[in-house]
């Protein structure tokens, strides 16, 4: 562990407030957690008052002040950040934490050259060996925010026996719709939240959405808490949310995705039992069939629910299971250990 009076960090999260300020509360708390010296700047709630520049521009006059001896810079995301900034630390090392690749590192290249380290969630890109300065660091769960809650002490909006909260992308909606009948069929509780408009208006899924606005983490941990299933499909790396199409340019050189997105461990987090999309490699290196149900297509999704709704204690099992090796393994404050070795060689 290096000397904590050599190190002192100013954690800056993204502008977006929804999955990256998750991952930002989850280092913050980390940091804490390991007595490392830190300032935060919470970027996704100034924004809605400033204009970005304006707040990259507090944010680069607090880094540089000379009486807070910042010895690291750690941005959260990191697709935002002007060049500007990277450029003009002056000695100040800089440290980017991706969550989202491989959908955002094309553009992400380019500014590598100012960038000390760059820890990808995505262990293909990191893999290639390329870029000297990039490292693997996966998502993870925050051991605090995400926590177990009995189903009888929630509010009975978020009982159901499907939840699924996140983005609607194309490919996850075909699933969805493709099993449409067998949830009519045996009347199945499955509610939807998250960004939806994604979907045409004609989809018949809209029947069972819930929420069409981005979901605080609070209340996102409620619905996993209040379902017997969280389905967690992985999102397209090809089809891009601004051109709404399949030609993606944040990922120009179609970076495999291997890696697991945060919710597959903030579901573990919660002790609630997820169905997981094995379409990922890393998803059967990280979990085994006794902690969750893998499906890889809407024909394995729909056999899966029949033959986990039907077992409760099959269900309890598996995600306590999961839950231990979320715990052990695959928090934050793991994350920012494994971080933490790495800027140590330099210190």
């Amino acid at each position: 562990m290096l000397t904590k009076n050599k190190l002192k960090i100013f954690l800056v999260s993204d502008p977006t407030p929804f999955a990256l300020t998750d991952l930002y509360h989850g280092y913050q708390r980390a940091l804490a957690k390991l007595e490392i010296p830190h300032d935060s700047y919470p970027f996704h709630g100034f924004h809605q008052i400033l204009q970005p520049p304006v707040c990259y521009s507090m944010a680069h006059s607090m880094a540089l002040i000379k009486s807070n001896e910042f010895t690291h810079v750690m941005f959260i995301g990191g697709l935002n950040i002007p060049d500007f900034l990277l450029e003009s630390f002056y000695g100040i090392k800089t440290i980017v934490i991706s969550c989202e690749d491989p959908h955002t590192f094309d553009p992400m290249k380019e500014k590598l050259h100012h960038i000390d380290y760059y820890f990808t969630n995505e262990r293909s890109i990191a893999n290639r060996g390329i870029y000297k300065n990039v490292y693997y660091c996966p998502t993870a769960a925050c051991e605090i925010e995400c926590h177990m809650m009995p189903k009888e002490q929630l509010d009975p909006k978020f009982h159901s026996d499907l939840v699924f909260i996140g983005a609607m992308y194309p490919n996850r909606r075909k699933l969805l719709e493709d099993i449409l009948p067998y949830i009519k069929a045996n009347n199945i509780n499955m509610k939807l939240g998250g960004h939806m408009n994604f979907m045409p208006k004609s989809s018949p899924l809209w029947e069972y959405v819930v929420k069409n606005e981005t979901i605080s983490h609070d209340e996102t941990i409620d619905y996993y808490n209040g379902a017997k299933i969280v389905i967690n499909m992985m999102r397209d790396i090809k089809w891009n949310p601004k051109t709404k199409s399949q030609k993606n340019p944040n990922n120009r050189s179609r970076y495999i995705g291997e890696s697991l997105n945060p919710r597959a461990y903030e579901v573990g987090m919660c002790q609630a039992f997820q169905l997981l999309e094995d379409t990922r490699s890393e998803a059967r290196d990280i979990f085994t069939e006794d902690e969750v149900g893998f499906f890889s297509d809407s024909t394995t999704l729909q056999n899966q629910i029949e033959r986990y709704l039907g077992d409760d204690k099959l269900r309890e099992e598996a995600a306590f299971k999961a839950y231990k090796k979320v715990a052990l393994k695959h928090s934050y404050t793991h994350r920012l250990n494994s971080i933490l070795e790495v800027i140590q060689k330099d210190m």
